[in-house]
């Protein structure tokens, strides 16, 4: 195999070990090899058995016509021709029955060694060794090559007819029925043809377990593939080595256009937190976060883009875009804010607290890979992904703010707040909407109703709630009473 400039030719392109390509050396290579061979050879044989009920239907003809056999050797014809085409075609049944399969090697041989047996005893009496010899030729050429018999059993199944018909041409010889010339042709046409026969199976074994170490050395590449590509799948998100695979790598390397939300999360107070506790512990947390952040974007569609140590970006909208992506970039910050905050809370101690925060920008972005050729990244670049990263490292525990972009795509949602920011590289200030989700949220209340109970109800079975929106507010019924108004 040709592999690129300083790769190494590994072990598992090596072939097993065989005693001259005829057999392999380790019992279990053998015996899988035999199973792979019989589902290899079922097509041949099912082919063959087709060719050989052909040839005796062909037989039967010429018995029929008095072209062969004569008297009892006619009747026996007339009757074994047709059980031996019976005897093929339900050959052809077995092969392809899932559960007698492994019998097509057996019966191929036993309707072989039938058909052979009665070439000789049909030519038998014409005293025509030629015809004789080119029968159990013909028999031969199906038991030796067509039938894609192993060769010990090939030779078992097409040498006893062999030998019949060198015994009935020795007995003509000695019944002074031929000549010393017939004698010769009567021997030397059987015996070449088991002869050349055998010659042409044990070829065509060789070839079947070369094809056979072919097919390991293939299957041990496409597993080595697939493990090599699960391997560096996870290195990426899933969609993103999914995008690489259906759409391939061109020497062009082009990004698109898309409208998306980035989503940055971080911890606050992780260097504190690692400072403290050494970055053996720092890992186990690390890992429980990512678990968190990965399941989190795949619930709700999103790409993890990557990792930077205890922070996340995440692209809802590429590589495949949807149309609300703001909306659903929002309900996966606090979907996130919720569930990490079940990790820190978890590892966070009085002196190490943890926190996190979170940035959302939605806009226009180039996203696409991105390098040289030697080495390429799958990249969001844009104003978009820029302010998301500085809006989560301006948020406090437990806030999520918003860009402008992302802020106008909502509805107002009770609780936000609004505030002007100025950041690095951004030379106007930016209006950005917080939301906290440590304080709880207002809830309305309806003159006349006790205090600080809320005048919000869930939604009924048929009605939706738009994410954003307050849930619709019940006003009280008018009750008479010593404070109305009369």
């Amino acid at each position: 195999m040709t592999r690129p400039d300083g790769w190494p030719v590994v072990s598992e392109l090596t072939s097993p070990e065989s005693r001259r390509g005829l057999r392999f050396v380790d019992d279990a290579v053998e015996q899988d090899y035999r199973s792979w061979r019989g589902d290899h050879v079922r097509a041949f044989a099912q082919v063959a058995m087709y060719g050989a009920a052909g040839a005796a239907f062909c037989a039967f003809v010429a018995v029929t016509f008095g072209a062969l056999g004569y008297g009892q050797y006619r009747v026996l014809g007339m009757t074994l021709i047709p059980a031996m085409i019976g005897l093929l075609l339900l050959g052809v049944v077995v092969s392809r029955s899932e559960d007698r399969s492994h019998l097509t090697g057996i019966w191929s041989s036993l309707a072989n060694l039938v058909g052979g047996i009665l070439a000789v005893a049909l030519t038998y009496q014409t005293d025509d060794l030629a015809l004789t010899g080119a029968c159990v030729t013909m028999a031969a050429f199906f038991g030796l090559t067509m039938f894609r018999l192993l060769p010990r059993t090939a030779l078992l199944s097409v040498s006893p007819y062999v030998a019949l018909a060198a015994a009935a041409t020795i007995q003509h010889y000695a019944d002074d029925k031929i000549t010393e010339e017939q004698l010769a042709v009567g021997l030397f046409i059987p015996i070449t043809a088991l002869l050349s026969g055998m010659v042409l199976n044990l070829a065509i074994e060789w070839i079947t377990r070369q094809t056979y170490v072919d097919h390991l050395i293939i299957e041990s590449q496409q597993d080595a593939l697939f493990d090599e590509r699960s391997n560096m799948a996870r290195f990426v998100s899933p969609d993103i080595a999914e995008t690489a695979h259906l759409s391939g790598l061109h020497t062009d390397i082009r990004t698109e256009i898309y409208s998306l939300t980035a989503v940055s999360i971080d911890l606050r107070g992780f260097t504190s937190f690692t400072q403290a506790h050494g970055a053996e512990f720092m890992v186990q947390v690390l890992q429980e976060y990512y678990a968190v952040v990965i399941d989190a974007a795949k619930e709700y569609g999103a790409t993890v883009k990557d990792f930077a140590g205890d922070g996340a970006l995440i692209l809802v909208g590429a590589p495949y875009p949807r149309p609300d992506h703001t909306r659903v970039g929002l309900r996966l910050a606090r979907h996130m804010i919720e569930r990490v905050r079940t990790v820190t809370d978890k590892w966070a101690t009085p002196e190490t607290p943890l926190g996190v925060g979170i940035g959302i920008s939605s806009g226009e972005c180039a996203v696409g890979a991105i390098g040289t050729e030697q080495q390429l990244e799958y990249a969001a670049i844009g104003t978009t992904v820029n302010l998301s990263a500085r809006l989560c490292s301006r948020a406090q525990d437990g806030q999520i703010l918003m860009g402008p972009g992302t802020a106008r795509a909502l509805e107002e949602t009770l609780g936000w707040t609004r505030e002007l920011m100025t950041f690095n590289g951004i030379p106007e200030p930016v209006e950005v909407t917080i939301e906290d989700t440590r304080i709880p949220k207002p809830v309305l209340t309806t003159p006349g109703t006790a205090s600080g109970v809320p005048t919000q109800r869930e939604p009924g079975p048929d009605e939706e709630t738009v994410e954003g929106e307050p849930a619709p507010v019940v006003e009280p019924a008018e009750t008479s009473g010593p404070n109305t108004p009369q």
